[in-house]
């Protein structure tokens, strides 16, 4: 029997979770939910009750943070660096156990789409979700069904979205003609999946009853530029969006002349095709639904390299996997905004898309453009802060998406008395404060927010600018 070699995993592992390791140092993160998570665990920390930072939850990672309070950024970014080398890890032992022939830059060029290495380096569930969904994966092709449904329930627990899957997984175990064989397979999925759910959202169950299970967003729909923008530059930056199409479109004028499957050998059961190309589908409609984050792409990538590897040829394929690879590393897209942009070299070019400001910079890369906007947006907090120590008289400051890393910051801190610091507030509140003496200011952008987030248009009138 020939003894498996395990050194190419191995260096897959260190090699993704090396990578991250100097950009975990800039606090929790870019994102409002990156803070406003740290806030929970700050929370649920000291009260012994466990606080959710959004509905409907993400409860094994957000118990596992407060767990941790105290021991600082780097710690909690560092366990989003673990998840997402381990994540990593399981998609080469799927491709292996696919006898997938180029199972190494494959997984290489996962953990460098810019969307997944990004979001490993800070304070944010995807990791830690693909992992689960990556290890309940590989159980399943191992006919390992018990494995595969505590693992899905793990991922549930981290990001309930990750029920979804179970669609697509019941594809590949199904059998024609072999009802009861079904149920039996179905059974020892779901009974663990649903031991683990309950388990993980008790504290919520008993908290709120089912009212939990809810999901809005105060911001509307984005611009049709920004939702395609998201989905593709956003996830796979300016080199792999122009190497996916040209990858797709390469499939398409040559479908007549393929031979699909020559990179597994021609192995591929017609069942995982049809379950990944379930499974994207699933998520887009649901990206669709509500398109905020690059981030809700992530689940899916996976599933696209495993389909691109069954319809190109190796030559082609070889290339994708280095395209994705650099992609992270250089011609980066991103705002210029002071506050909440990036920094860029003197070579860029600005131009406006849906009346943003955008940069095109060749020498330097989304992983660097994150890092530099998660400092500038510390210093911006830093500096709201200070202000707000020097206020002598009662004070309300709307700061929106900017209120979870404030009051992260402010933790350790003598706040002022005076201030007050709100995320949004409504029509009756803001005349409750008025009419109390308060002066009313808010953060940049954030008149507009509060007004959308109420569906009102008296904020200008009641506040000024901070």
């Amino acid at each position: 029997m020939k003894e498996t070699n395990y050194t190419p995993f191995i260096l897959l592992f260190l090699v993704t979770f090396i990578s991250r390791i100097p950009f975990l140092s800039a606090g929790y993160g870019v994102e409002e939910d990156s803070w406003g998570i740290a806030l929970a665990a700050f929370h649920t920390h000291i009260s012994g009750i466990y606080e959710p930072s959004r509905f409907p939850g993400h409860p094994v990672q957000e118990l596992i943070y407060s767990a941790l309070w105290g021991t600082g950024p780097f710690v909690f970014n560092i366990l989003s660096a673990f998840f997402s080398a381990i994540g990593v890890l399981f998609f080469a032992l799927i491709l292996k156990h696919l006898q997938f022939k180029h199972f190494f830059i494959a997984s290489l060029a996962f953990a460098f789409i810019p969307v997944y290495y990004i979001s490993s380096t800070y304070t944010i569930d995807f990791a830690w979700t693909e992992a689960f969904i990556l290890i309940s994966f590989y159980y399943l092709l191992k006919n390992k069904l018990i494995h595969t449904g505590i693992f899905l329930g793990l991922a549930i627990g981290c990001r309930i979205t990750s029920g979804a899957m179970l669609l697509p997984f019941m594809l590949i175990i199904w059998q024609q003609q072999n009802l009861k064989q079904n149920f039996i397979q179905f059974l020892k999925i779901s009974i663990p999946v649903t031991l683990i759910v309950l388990l993980a959202f008790l504290p919520l169950i008993q908290q709120f009853g089912y009212a939990f299970l809810i999901y809005y967003d105060q911001f509307p729909y984005p611009p049709i530029t920004k939702v395609f923008y998201k989905m593709t530059l956003g996830v796979f930056g300016f080199i792999g969006t122009i190497a996916i199409i040209i990858a797709i479109v390469t499939v398409l004028i040559n479908r007549k002349k393929l031979e699909p499957g020559e990179l597994y050998g021609f192995t591929l059961n017609k069942k995982i095709i049809i379950a990944c190309f379930t499974a994207i589908a699933l998520y887009v409609i649901s990206y669709f639904r509500l398109p905020q984050k690059s981030g809700y792409m992530i689940v899916i990538l996976p599933f696209m390299i495993l389909l691109l590897g069954h319809y190109l040829n190796s030559r082609n394929f070889k290339l994708l996997c280095i395209a994705f690879i650099l992609s992270s590393f250089c011609c980066s897209i991103n705002l210029t905004d002071k506050l909440r942009g990036a920094e860029h070299s003197k070579y860029a070019r600005s131009f406006t898309v849906s009346g943003q400001e955008i940069f095109f910079d060749p020498f330097s890369g989304p992983i660097f453009s994150d890092h530099s906007k998660r400092k500038q947006k510390m210093n911006y907090t830093k500096e709201v802060i200070s202000k707000a120590d020097t206020i002598t008289s009662k004070t309300v400051i709307i700061a929106g998406w900017w209120y979870n890393e404030i009051m992260v910051e402010m933790i350790n801190r003598d706040k002022n008395a005076m201030v007050v610091f709100e995320p949004y507030i409504d029509e009756k509140i803001i005349n409750k404060y008025h009419s109390n003496g308060y002066q009313i200011f808010y953060l940049p952008e954030q008149n507009v927010y509060n007004d959308q987030m109420y569906q009102m248009q008296i904020t200008d009138y009641f506040a000024k600018p901070f």
